[in-house]
């Protein structure tokens, strides 16, 4: 079995309140994107600062990873504003973080830059 190694993914990361996580899935696979993970955190930024009863209320937040290859970025982005408004402020934070390699992901075969893992390693040896 070869170990493929996707070479021209980029991460979108995705920031919103929470509860609204599957809402951004579903807005960047109806973009092209294969789908995503949603991890949960607390806000601590301007926009979420409350207070109820004197007690400091901490909003809970959505944070979406999104695996998708550098080529459907652009679109994928662009969705998210339309259909999230994500430029309004407090609506969410939506930013690329540039991978160098990936391993693990099962439709690896589909991306177009793609190496077994041994190549790679064989180059990083010369």
């Amino acid at each position: 079995m070869k170990k493929l190694v996707a070479l021209n993914l980029e991460l979108i990361v995705t920031i919103v309140d929470g509860g609204s996580g599957s809402d951004v899935i579903d807005i960047t696979k109806g973009a092209g994107a294969s789908g995503g993970t949603i991890l949960h955190g607390r806000g601590a930024g301007v926009h979420d600062a409350g207070r109820f009863l004197g007690i400091e209320i901490e909003p809970e937040k959505d944070i979406v990873l999104t695996l998708v290859p550098e080529a459907l970025t652009n679109k994928v982005l662009d969705a998210l504003s339309v259909e999230m408004k994500i430029c309004q402020p407090g609506n969410g934070i939506a930013f690329v973080i540039d991978l160098d390699k990936v391993i693990g992901i099962s439709k690896i075969a589909e991306y177009s830059k793609v190496v077994e893992l041994d190549n790679l390693l064989d180059e990083d040896k010369r």
